[in-house]
């Protein structure tokens, strides 16, 4: 773009009082519009046309409907315009922000590690082991591979304000070709130069937040782009009943492959940074769950503290084993009221962003995201020592119970101590509520269930790879089926994605409190407790479940699973009902069948068995010779 383009539109700014906020947004739409559609526009009378016409570019371009964009927007080939221009795709030159961003983050960085996360370090992996990161503060201010761009007519003023800013940015005119072509970063770095007008919500925590999405997410988002990072980030919402804070979600999260290594807290006003500061260090303070990824290095995490106008990054490292959780500041307190302070933000963004990249090859692989949300909608979210699950009642299919028949069997449950049986979380040292009030919950909309449950383990999508798994996996279901019969209610939908498998180090950490039912134990002959170094299995997903002596014909909809199997034999061939003994065949149907080995005359006996009703119970299967062998 020419220096005469971002004059007209100054000119066109200042003659009708249409101040800053018109002009960046006047300046992007029409950085993006082709040749022709600024020729367009500069050739019309020099009135309220031309701003008319700016501001329907403007609108065009936030909608997304393509005007000649410099990334290719709009599509391959030639369109007409919402101006009734024809424009060619990818007209208007080529945003060189990609090419600027590496070269802006690549440049290797001087602090080696020694650690990171497991893997060797090579002298441009930044920090990212907790002994480095903790090894002194400002790290995030050392110089980028460049300073970063900004449109110089308008910054003007900030950059005559404070001369500390030449130290972090540079006018796209007076650099390269390179710089005053990186168009969408140009428009990133102004932005955040010029900052946010104070309005209505000035002070409240929305203006943090939002203020903060400016200067964080979005160079995140165009940084991770440029380097071919695959970040994932997130936004914490509070719902009505207030339980944000009980659930232990930061406010702003981001993943690299599942692995969580930056977060943010904010709050409305300055006074509230050491409030801000502590929530840091309480609030999923390791990248991953620990016990689920037993003997990996934990990498520190990145993280900052923005309370009103104040924003402070810091290192979050802990041993990951209930050690102490630190909080290294690892910048200056920073004034985001000031152009100086918003753009050290963008800045310290960056330098993470280059972090996160080094760190990526080496990150273990997660099947899930600490903070993260599984599912449609987000129906379950993963914390350190529960799921938060959120079950739609009114399209949930095949149901038996409602919102009471279900908080009657979770309470009940809550009395039966079975350690392969899920359960209400406890939220004993949590502080997200016990298995009373907000352990289950009615939204106030009335269909949706809310569940915060426990433990928290690796999902299955299968059947384990060898008969010795099986046969650990199937002793602790039939475990978990014992104790649900015998607490008077069967589960109805028994396959692998109803189970969880929790690593050893898991295992042991919830043996003290959760054992077996006594009836279970003792017909099992002790082989449905796991050994030390054992994984164990739990039985999950209730909300199909139903009284062991519902009545109800399941036969037809609306009460016949969709994921039942079709095998003979599996509800009550007089009736249609669904009894105790149909969870055994769904156990031979759903968890026996189609296994990747072969299995032996000992196991497919027990399948036979229990495919055609001749076990009376999960406690009598737990005795059949195969589940006893070792």
């Amino acid at each position: 773009m020419e220096q005469a383009d971002t004059n007209f539109i100054s000119g066109l700014a200042d003659e009708f009082g249409l101040g800053p906020a018109w002009e960046l947004s006047a300046v992007t739409a029409f950085t993006g519009a082709s040749a022709e559609i600024r020729a367009y526009i500069r050739g019309r009378p020099h009135n309220n046309k031309q701003v008319d016409l700016l501001n329907e570019l403007m609108q065009a371009s936030a909608a997304g409907l393509g005007v000649g964009n410099a990334a290719g927007a709009g599509g391959a080939g030639s369109a007409v315009g919402p101006l009734g221009v024809e424009i060619a795709a990818g007209a208007g030159g080529a945003d060189t922000s990609t090419e600027y961003i590496r070269r802006v983050l690549l440049k290797p960085h001087p602090f080696g590690v020694a650690n990171v996360g497991g893997g060797g370090g090579d002298g441009s992996l930044l920090m990212m082991s907790a002994p480095a990161a903790a090894a002194g503060a400002r790290l995030l201010d050392q110089p980028l591979g460049a300073k970063l761009p900004v449109l110089g007519r308008m910054a003007q003023s900030a950059l005559a304000s404070n001369s500390e800013l030449g130290e972090y940015v540079v006018t796209a005119e007076a650099g390269a070709r390179l710089a005053a072509d990186a168009h969408t970063l140009c428009m990133i770095t102004t932005s955040a130069l010029m900052g946010m007008p104070c309005n209505q919500f000035g002070g409240s925590e929305a203006f943090t937040t939002v203020q903060m999405a400016r200067l964080v997410d979005d160079p995140l988002s165009l940084a991770a782009t440029s380097l071919g990072l695959q970040v994932r980030t997130d936004r914490n919402t509070t719902d009505r009943s207030g339980a944000t804070g009980r659930q232990l979600r930061p406010d702003f999260l981001c993943w690299v492959d599942n692995v969580l290594l930056f977060k943010g807290e904010e709050k409305a006003n300055a006074s509230d940074l050491e409030t801000a500061i502590t929530e840091l260090k309480a609030k999923m303070a390791t990248s991953w769950n620990p016990a689920l990824l037993p003997g990996v290095s934990m990498p520190c995490m990145f993280a900052y503290a923005a309370a009103g106008s104040v924003v402070q990054f810091f290192a979050i490292t802990s041993s990951g084993g209930g050690g102490a959780v630190q909080a290294t500041a690892i910048s200056d307190l920073l004034d985001t009221g000031t152009p100086l302070g918003r753009i050290k933000v963008v800045h310290h963004t960056l330098v993470i962003v280059r972090a996160l990249a080094a760190y990526a090859p080496y990150a273990p692989k997660i099947t899930m995201a600490l903070g993260g949300r599984i599912g449609l909608g987000g129906a379950v979210e993963v914390f350190s020592e529960f799921v938060r699950k959120s079950v739609d009642l009114a399209q949930q299919h095949g149901t038996v119970m409602g919102y009471p028949g279900l908080a009657d069997m979770y309470r009940t449950l809550g009395g039966v101590c079975c350690p392969n049986l899920v359960r209400l979380h406890s939220g004993s040292s949590s502080g997200a509520g016990g298995g009373g009030g907000s352990s289950i919950r009615l939204q106030a909309d009335g269909r949706t269930l809310v569940l915060h449950l426990e433990p928290v383990g690796l999902p299955l999508h299968g059947a384990p790879a060898s008969e010795a798994d099986l046969k650990q996996a199937l002793r602790h279901v039939l475990t978990a089926v014992a104790a649900l019969h015998a607490a008077g209610f069967v589960h109805r939908d028994i396959r692998w994605h109803n189970v969880i498998r929790l690593p050893a180090a898991a295992s042991a950490s919830t043996a003290g409190s959760q054992q077996p039912p006594p009836s279970a134990a003792s017909s099992s002959s002790g082989n449905s407790s796991s050994p030390a170094g054992v994984d164990t299995y739990v039985l999950i997903d209730l909300e199909h479940a139903a009284p062991a002596d519902c009545d109800l014909d399941c036969r037809q909809p609306p009460h016949r699973l969709h994921t039942w199997p079709a095998a003979d034999g599996l509800l009550d061939p007089a009736t249609g009902r669904y009894t105790r003994q149909s969870d055994l065949c769904l156990v031979a149907a759903a968890l026996m069948a189609h296994l990747p080995f072969a299995l032996s005359d000992a196991g497919r006996d027990l399948r036979q068995q229990l495919a055609t009703r001749q076990v009376p119970s999960a406690e009598a299967a737990l005795h059949h010779a195969w589940l006893c062998a070792t």
